[in-house]
């Protein structure tokens, strides 16, 4: 019988994360479709991936590294576009705008969100948690 191997806490969080990210991006579409507007959205696969990556699915895994790549690549570029945009920034809710927010507010989000999406793919690419992702040879 094959030994269960036990998923970390860390991993687990980055799941949950990701899952978390998927449902509020499944409520934006909802939303969206309420007023009837498409808005089709690649968070929703956010659900998928954490799921897979409970799962210890390899295609997941490669999945979330890959939106981890472009949210430390986009990040950063809304942050400039932050630091240069002229008075407050529209916030909004699950895609409906709620009010606004002071420029650094959303400079300071950004840093967090680049802050968590590095150490999300510092988990995923550490070697115990490679090793959990890998199929068995024959």
């Amino acid at each position: 019988m094959e030994k269960q191997q036990s998923v970390p806490l860390s991993l687990k969080i980055v799941a949950a994360l990701f899952v978390l990210g998927g449902i509020s991006s499944i409520i934006e579409v909802i939303m969206s479709l309420t007023q009837g507007t498409l808005n089709l959205n690649f968070g929703v696969l956010g659900l998928f991936i954490g799921i897979g990556l409970l799962r210890l699915s390899r295609l997941w895994r490669t999945c979330a590294l890959v939106f981890l790549w472009i949210t430390m690549i986009g990040i950063p570029i809304i942050a400039i576009i932050f630091m240069t945009a002229s008075g407050p920034l529209d916030f909004t809710l699950f895609g409906q705008k709620v009010g606004q927010a002071p420029k650094g507010l959303g400079i300071v989000l950004a840093v967090v969100v680049f802050a968590l999406a590095v150490w999300q793919y510092w988990v995923l690419t550490r070697p115990e948690v490679r090793r959990l992702f890998r199929v068995p040879g024959p």
